[in-house]
Formats: C-alpha cells, structure tokens, sequence
C-alpha cells in the first residue's frame, strides 16, 4: 500500500496513534481494505436473504471471532417466524417460548463464518467511486440457488471514511434470489453474554517455591487485561479460579499461557546473526536475530488502539527511554510474533506495533506482553466440588 505515509512525529511522545497522510488507490488497495475487516474487534450488521422457499431479515451484533447475537423473522409466505441467537465460542443458544436451549453452535449463531466464506475470492472490479467504492467480484453461495449458482454475481462497498465493507450482496442477476448484509458500528463496546449463569471452576496449581498470593496478583491481572470475568481465591490452601462456562479447559490454559516476552533487534542478514528463527513458526518465513534484546521487565503498560484507518495496533509503554534499533522482532514464549520497522532510531519510551493477525488473537498477544506468568497446571474442577 505505497500511498500510505507514516510520520513519526508526535505520537512517538505522547503515545497516541500514528499520523497518517493517506492517498487511496481504490483499484488496488481493496484487498487490504478486506483483510482489514478480518482485524476489526466488533461491528453490528443487518442481515437478508431470500430464496425461493424463505425470506430471511434479521439484525444483529458480532464479537468478532467469539460471539453473536442475531434476532429477526423467517417469512415463508403463508407462515412468519420470529427467531433470537446467541452464539458464543462453541455454543449457541435458541429462544423457544421464553426459554433458552443450549445447543452446539451453528451458522443461525454464526453469520461472520457466511461474511467470511464470500470474502475469500481477491479479485475485486471497480464500478464506482461517488459515494462508497463499489465492486463486483466473484463469489458464490450454492446453497442459494444450487441449479443456477454459476450465473451469480457479487457486490460490495467500501466507506470512504472507515475504508471498511458497508455492504455486501450476493445473488442472481435478476434478485431472485440473493444473500446480503449491511456493516457497520465497527468496534464499539458490544456485550454479549450467556442466557445462562453456568460457572466453570479451575484448580491452579504452581511450584511450591512461588509465592501464592504474588502469583494471584498477577493472574488477576492478565484477566483484567483480557477483560474476562473471573472470581479468584485462595480455599485451603489451593487457587480457585471461576468463570463463565463459555470458556473451556483449552481456553483457560491459553488465557494464562506464561507469555514470556523479549525484543530483539533484527539483523539484516544471516552473517550479522546471533541466531535465526521464524516468524509465527512460518519455516519460511525466517528471522535474523541481533544481540540487541530488551527484556520484559522493561514494559510498563500495553494497550491496543485503532488508527483512524481502523488498524489495530499495540501501544508498548516502556518504564524509561532507550535507543531502539530499526527493526524490532517480539518473541513470546519461544515464538516469533511480530515484527516492527521504524523510520526514525532514538531512544523512546513507547513502541507501535501493528499486526495481521485477527483481534482475539492479538488481544492475547498484548495480555501475555503486559504481564507474564509462572508455569501452571490447569485442572478443570468437577461440578460442586468446590
């Protein structure tokens, strides 16, 4: 995306945001207009889709990557249906006469995985530019209209303040049958919970030769990072976490992964190496590490942000000044996550690092940099046996 400048000017001391002066070039940067989409945190949609037997129309709200909540109506001519979702990570629930049931989640909780599935094709052709930038490309959804799903077309606009999808359509060219969502409200403070009060109990265990009460310390504070609910104590000289059901054993253990962080400087090739590694585990994807390193206890706060372009990036507060190099590589627990350039080398107290990878994924990312953990074991508790 050559267009886009970043000056490095202000926010390098104030910690906010970088400054951007910003040429679209709406022929070619469409697909990174899509794929950030992919890193949004939260957006609101309204939802139709018709085909020959049920016209759907439903609105809803979406988590990105963890959770839903859709309500609307199916109209099947002589019969209209009111239907209300909640998905949340594996589970959905389905309101039927006042009441919730609980079953394993499915694409009527799920309407990302559809948005997703339309958003995989690349080739994207300009049409228009007045007021959003409009496109047609070249999806398809069979299940529309199985005998005629080669004749379909497929269209989407860009806003030209957000330069994220407003809308997307998907269907035949007479509208006989189609499939569409209008997108917006992206990233606000969307709040999706569980119809139900199940509570999961952990046990957490640590070596004997930890001081327990620092340790809670710090879990409560990884937990507050990732903005879970969570209940922690000490009972009989064991650690009890609790929390909402939702999150199962495989969650919590990635949750309160030990994240241990270091920075490195990063070598511009293999003769000037201490050692080499990958980015993401990618082998080919390789890294040359320098013998710069700054450990974590360097950092002082992380906190994830949007630029005006609704990119995330993390904000890494350091506790004093140091001089950085041009490039920067952050290895969490033994792994390559990110890899940071910057246009200007002085000592600064704050470092900006953007990222490709979904906003769940680096939500926890910048958890495990903002505060490490000790080794754990993880035993999921029976019900009632705490």
């Amino acid at each position: 995306m050559k267009p886009l400048k970043i000056v490095f000017l202000v926010f390098l001391l104030l910690g906010c945001g970088p400054k951007f002066i910003y040429n679209p070039v709406p022929e070619k940067d469409i697909k990174e207009w899509v794929a950030n989409f992919r890193r949004q945190k939260s957006f609101s949609y309204h939802y139709e889709l018709k085909t020959r037997a049920v016209k759907v129309n439903a609105c809803g709200d979406c988590i990105y990557g963890w959770a839903e909540y859709v309500k609307g109506t199916m109209d099947y001519g002589d019969t209209i249906i009111n239907f209300e979702y909640i998905g949340i990570n594996d589970r959905e629930w389905t309101k039927k006469d006042n009441k919730w049931e609980q079953s394993v989640r499915g694409e009527e909780s799920n309407i990302l995985a559809q948005i997703e599935r339309v958003l995989e094709f690349e080739k994207f052709e300009l049409l228009n530019s007045d007021a959003e930038y409009f496109y047609r490309f070249n999806a398809t959804l069979p299940f529309l209209s199985p005998d005629r799903w080669r004749d379909m077309v497929a269209y989407i606009k860009i806003s030209k303040e957000e330069y994220l999808p407003v809308f997307i359509w998907v269907g035949l060219p007479d509208s006989s049958v189609y499939w569409q969502v209008l997108l917006g409200n992206y990233n606000k403070d969307i709040k999706i919970e569980s119809p139900t009060t199940e509570i999961n109990s952990y046990e957490i265990k640590i070596d004997s030769s930890i001081d327990q009460s620092e340790a809670i310390k710090k879990i409560k504070h990884r937990l507050k990072l990732l903005n879970l609910k969570w209940q922690i104590k000490k009972e009989d000289e064991k650690i009890i976490l609790r929390v909402p059901g939702v999150y199962n054993l495989d969650d919590i253990k990635e949750l309160l992964a030990p994240g241990r962080t270091v920075f490195y400087g990063v070598a511009q090739n293999q003769s000037n190496a201490s050692k080499i590694s990958y980015l993401q585990k990618n082998p080919n994807h390789s890294v040359y590490l320098s013998d710069w390193q700054c450990n974590q206890e360097m950092v002082k706060d992380v906190a994830i942000k949007f630029d005006y372009l609704l990119k995330p990036f993390a904000s890494i507060k350091l506790k004093k000044k140091i001089g950085l190099p041009e490039q920067i590589a952050i290895e969490v627990d033994g792994n390559i996550m990110l890899l940071i350039s910057l246009d200007k080398v002085e000592k600064m107290d704050t470092i900006i690092a953007y990222s490709d990878m979904k906003f769940l994924d680096f939500w926890k990312l910048c958890a495990y940099i903002g505060e490490p953990l000790n080794n754990m074991d993880i035993i999921l508790l029976p019900k009632g046996s705490d």
